[in-house]
């Protein structure tokens, strides 16, 4: 099959929408940001210049049509029609894996057979991104929205790394030791407003995930020890700040 340029219209897109991606391979394996680091999103289909626009902080077109080659598996089960992951901007090649015939055309990223058929089909094209920076300057959330001849679409982007916020938390981390001698006390039992969490490990942790803020009912058992709720120590409550 020749190669096949693909103008862009809202006629022949086929989804009428941008899609953002965020690789870890253009943020130094990082998906979670703090305030003032700058996230990168790869904008699929590209060169299309798009508005940007974010509820909070700022975000600009670092580069633009920027190409990528991409080979994925289409499944057709009595079809005549599917969709590849991006926007084909050039058709490499297609190839049937065993059974399925047909030649498809192209619109967008919509692979339209001239009849039903079953098969896999090998699909080698060319697409492309533009890179789109992000910069937060406080510990958020971020929607960034791209819209544009037509297209639309939008991401959120995680900017809490390293802070709480009133919804999300980090993880928080008990250690449990003797008030008296501050070893550290391993097989203990947690409960957190009165619900068992579990028990502390061989070094006296206990992992208890994420926690939203707030102060919480603290209760703790082991063996040859009065149960924290029983004892004349304040220990029966703790507070996730």
């Amino acid at each position: 099959m020749s190669n096949t340029k693909i103008t862009f219209t809202n006629q022949n897109i086929g989804l009428n929408n941008f899609r953002f991606v965020l690789e870890p391979d253009e943020n130094a394996g990082k998906t979670i940001f703090a305030p003032e680091e700058r996230a990168r999103l790869k904008l699929y289909p590209g060169g299309m210049s798009p508005a940007i626009s974010t509820t909070n902080g700022n975000a600009k077109i670092y580069l633009s049509g920027l190409s990528q080659t991409y080979t994925e598996y289409l499944a057709f089960r009595d079809s005549s029609e599917a969709k590849t992951t991006y926007f084909i901007d050039k058709l490499v090649s297609s190839v049937w894996e065993g059974t399925g015939t047909g030649k498809p055309a192209i619109f967008g990223n919509r692979l339209v057979l001239p009849a039903k058929t079953t098969g896999v089909l090998k699909v080698t094209y060319d697409t492309s991104y533009d890179l789109v920076d992000i910069i937060s300057f406080q510990p958020t959330y971020i929607l960034v929205t791209a819209k544009g001849l037509g297209l639309e679409g939008d991401f959120l982007v995680d900017f809490t790394d390293g802070y709480q916020t009133d919804i999300y938390e980090k993880d928080v981390v008990m250690t449990i030791r003797d008030a008296c001698t501050k070893d550290t006390l391993p097989d203990a039992t947690i409960y957190i407003n009165e619900r068992y969490i579990g028990k502390s490990d061989a070094s006296g942790i206990i992992r208890l995930g994420s926690m939203k803020k707030g102060t919480y009912a603290l209760k703790i058992t082991k063996d040859g020890y009065q149960p924290t709720d029983e004892d004349n120590i304040r220990n029966d409550s703790f507070t996730v700040e």
